[in-house]
């Protein structure tokens, strides 16, 4: 009886881990985005083995890549301007676009330290302006001394989609990105 009941937990157990294989396969099938189409004609001209066809077949597809770059319809960026925009985009709350190649595994910027520019407010009720325009309001109620502009400011994600700040090393406190 005890083995009838261990064959059948073990067995409940091996196709619940198969199950959860299949769906995570499935979520990263649906995930996984197709590349533009003027994109995968310039990669398709390297299956072609005579020069002078594979050499046309550069020139007219990559003249379209252009066209399409000029018009916005493909957009290309360094890794530099991608990083400059998940900064930019720190404390936002946005869906998962994948515009930044965003995988379960790359959970992006988890903490910034920059400069205050400009403080309102009063004790618990700070709303401190970053260097990059970006507006952050206390959510705490902790006592602070004064911030003030010039000063250095961390902010990291914390617990449950929380961010707490610190400025200058004092002590922390919670913070929500308001602009």
């Amino acid at each position: 009886m005890i083995r009838t009941h261990r064959f059948i937990a073990s067995a409940f157990a091996a196709s619940l881990l198969i199950a959860a294989g299949a769906a995570q396969a499935e979520d990263k099938d649906k995930r996984e985005k197709p590349m533009p189409e003027v994109f995968a004609k310039v990669l398709d001209c390297r299956k072609l083995e005579d020069p002078a066809a594979r050499l046309s077949c550069f020139d007219t597809s990559v003249a379209a890549l252009e066209t399409a770059n000029e018009q916005k319809a493909v957009v290309v960026m360094s890794e530099e301007t991608v990083q400059e925009t998940r900064r930019g985009l720190f404390g936002l709350t946005l869906p998962r676009l994948g515009l930044f190649g965003d995988s379960d595994e790359d959970e992006g910027l988890k903490e910034l330290t920059t400069t205050i520019t400009s403080v309102r407010g009063g004790d618990g009720a700070w709303v401190l302006t970053l260097a990059d325009g970006a507006m952050w309001q206390q959510t705490d109620g902790s006592y602070l001394r004064t911030p003030k502009s010039g000063q250095s400011i961390t902010i990291r994600k914390a617990a449950l989609g929380s961010y707490m700040a610190k400025v200058e090393g004092g002590i922390g406190f919670r913070v929500k990105r308001v602009n």
